[in-house]
């Protein structure tokens, strides 16, 4: 079994990282999926954080901090 890796283009990475800085600030954003049009979630464990369509595999940006 591999990983799979979903490519994101430079915009969508951007827009997903808007995306996350709405959700850190004010607890929620009103941006939805540019692919599917889902809502978009973010996941925090420790350090690392994970801005993601809630549609499983379509779109995700990660972060790991220090």
């Amino acid at each position: 079994m591999g990983i799979k890796t979903i490519n994101i283009t430079k915009k969508e990475a951007d827009f997903l990282i808007n995306a996350g800085t709405d959700i850190a600030n004010k607890g929620v954003t009103d941006k939805k999926c540019p692919r599917c049009g889902n809502d978009i979630i973010i996941e925090i464990e420790g350090t690392s954080g994970t801005v993601k369509c809630k549609t499983l595999n379509c779109i995700e940006y990660s972060a790991r901090g220090i």
